[in-house]
């Protein structure tokens, strides 16, 4: 299993979270992502902002994989909402800095 790394942008507004806060507080730069095959394949159809049921049917995987995918995302992202790692797959389309572009795949 390849994995890859996904960068949040230093000037990403921050969620609420004890991870989020605890690395902006010290003045760290949050640490990359590290996504499987799999979650950065929904990760970057996030980017769509498709359901759920939208994705699972675009990836070929069933609804609870991808909700269970979605979760791990977030977590590892630093416990941002589904809207801001929408975002964030938005930017990573267009910005390939913010990935190592290893495995990343998706439709673009």
């Amino acid at each position: 299993m390849r994995v890859v790394s996904f960068s949040v942008p230093a000037w990403f507004p921050a969620y609420d979270s004890p991870a989020a806060s605890s690395a902006t507080s010290s003045g760290q730069a949050p640490l990359p992502a590290q996504l499987t095959d799999q979650e950065s394949a929904v990760f970057l159809c996030l980017a769509t902002g498709a359901s759920n049921a939208e994705l699972a049917a675009e990836l070929q995987l069933s609804v609870s994989t991808v909700k269970f995918h979605v979760g791990n995302i977030r977590t590892k992202l630093g416990g941002i909402s589904r809207l801001q790692a929408c975002l964030l797959a938005a930017l990573a389309r267009e910005d390939p800095r913010l990935s190592d572009g290893g495995a990343a795949a998706g439709p673009r």
